[in-house]
């Protein structure tokens, strides 16, 4: 929980410092004393991105201090330096064990929205299955301030708690074990989640999908024991609108690349290959609670990739939903599959809006690495609104290039596309063939998120594990209506 100016403890205190110390002002004289002496004691502890604890004692009880430097700036300075510094003191608290944390803004001199953002981007863990773990989550934390308004900051304090309820939805899912979350345990999930009267929730199970001839989804699930499953969530908060802004996750909830094997490299960590459908399953989460007037269907074809003698082949010529045929050249090519299917089903359904995300492509991570999402689309006007959106809430990305050219390597001799175009702009080419399933004036944007989904090592603040990259843009999209 999040508030400003609550009734909640100071013994343990975030604080802004370097050589002005304008906050001893803000803190018991008997403290601030003890503050300074440490401090002109330690004065690297004054720069950024320094962040800190002072224990300090006194005849009565322990506090905390948890020190901010804010002095010798780095030039240009932005928003994406103070969601750094945020996520910091979360992790100094998380690690003291600190029950309420009391973050004194106006020493600050932070942006206050990525402030929020940032303590609860890392006010997270996830220890299901350890035994005898103890948690190191901060249920508390409380903004102090004197300057702003408190009823506007308590507003933004309880978007960002809903927005991050979306988002612990979305990593408890993907840090999930591929042999526990399955696609019809993530169904199972999805309907659990979305109880509301203004949701429907439906699942399309093997028999179903075969009858709506679904050929990419199918295909893609045909080696598994564990049958494919298409889920759609709808949430409907405009009724007077036909608007409707579909949100497509591919939910590969284990992908070994089927007969086109992975490396043993290559198979760690591919059970977050679902993170495109968990982002959107946490749009609709976050959704239920902001209760936005706007209308949004999370589509979420779900399946596993694996080997067997079932299992569709390289060579192979299959039907997809939209009634095109796709020569098959790589089956670990199988994202793009499931996600056609998935935009052409939204479509059928009425989505006059898409946006799709998925960890699709390697070659995204070689050319963006794990700082920005890749984006492309087949409207700039749509495109440029992702990106602002994006920017705002702390959110990287990245356009990719769309030209003509490029779906030139998408040609087939015997089909009517194939499903890779080669090793030569592997993000482009695979972004490109989803287009090739989007109606004539239906606005359409695919978020690459393999380089951004997962945090496969420990950054500086200790954090590991399922990040929920995507859904902020998302709902940032649809806070001031249907976009």
């Amino acid at each position: 929980m999040i508030t400003c100016n609550g009734s909640g403890s100071l013994d343990n205190v975030a604080v802004g410092v370097d050589n002005r110390m304008r906050v001893l002002t803000q803190i018991p004289k008997k403290d601030s004393e003890k503050l300074r002496i440490y401090v002109d004691r330690h004065p690297e502890l004054l720069e950024y991105p320094s962040v800190s604890v002072f224990p300090l004692i006194d005849e009565e009880k322990v506090k905390n201090y948890i020190l901010v430097g804010i002095g010798k700036k780095p030039y240009p300075y932005g928003q994406a330096d103070d969601f750094r510094i945020a996520r910091k003191i979360m992790a100094a608290a998380m690690a003291w064990g600190v029950s309420e944390l009391a973050v004194l803004v106006d020493t600050l001199e932070a942006d206050i929205p990525t402030l929020i953002d940032g303590l609860l981007f890392r006010n997270y863990e996830f220890n299901h299955y350890k035994k005898n773990t103890k948690s190191h989550l901060v249920p508390m934390v409380n903004l102090v301030t004197s300057t702003e308004d408190v009823k506007e900051l308590n507003m933004m304090c309880y978007v960002y708690t809903a927005i991050y309820e979306g988002i612990k939805t979305a990593r408890d899912l993907v840090n999930m074990p591929p042999n526990e979350l399955t696609p019809r345990k993530f169904s199972d999930i999805a309907a659990a989640l979305c109880k509301s009267e203004n949701i429907t929730v439906e699942t399309l199970n093997k028999w179903q999908l075969e009858k709506l001839k679904m050929g990419g989804l199918l295909a893609v699930g045909k080696g598994s024991m564990n049958n494919p499953q298409m889920v759609t969530v709808t949430y409907t908060g405009n009724t007077e609108s036909r608007d409707k802004l579909a949100v497509v996750g591919k939910g590969i909830t284990y992908d070994s690349g089927g007969l086109s094997l992975k490396d043993h490299e290559n198979l760690e960590f591919m059970k977050s290959d679902m993170a495109g459908a968990a982002t959107a399953l946490g749009v609709i989460r976050a959704l239920m609670l902001l209760k936005y007037p706007v209308n949004v269907m999370a589509v979420m074809p779900m399946a596993e990739n694996v080997p067997s003698g079932m299992s569709f082949h390289v060579d192979d010529i299959i039907t997809m939903l939209s009634g095109k045929t796709v020569e098959i050249k790589n089956t670990d090519a199988e994202g793009r599959l499931v996600l056609a299917d998935g935009v052409t089903y939204a479509q059928k359904l009425g989505a006059t809006k898409v946006i799709d995300l998925a960890t699709l492509t390697g070659a995204c991570v070689t050319a963006l690495g794990t700082v920005r999402s890749g984006v492309i689309g087949n409207d700039q006007q749509w495109i440029n609104h992702i990106f602002e959106g994006a920017a705002r809430m702390n959110e990287r990305v990245w356009q990719l290039p769309a030209d003509r050219e490029y779906e030139s390597l998408l040609h087939s001799e015997v089909a009517d596309l194939k499903n890779t175009g080669g090793r030569n702009a592997g993000a482009i080419t695979a972004g490109l063939f989803i287009k090739q399933f989007i109606r004539p004036g239906v606005a359409w944007a695919h978020i690459d998120i393999a380089g951004t989904a997962f945090c496969e090592q420990k950054d500086e603040t200790g954090f590991f594990g399922a990040t929920g990259v995507g859904i902020k843009t998302v709902l940032e999209l649809l806070k001031g209506g249907q976009p």
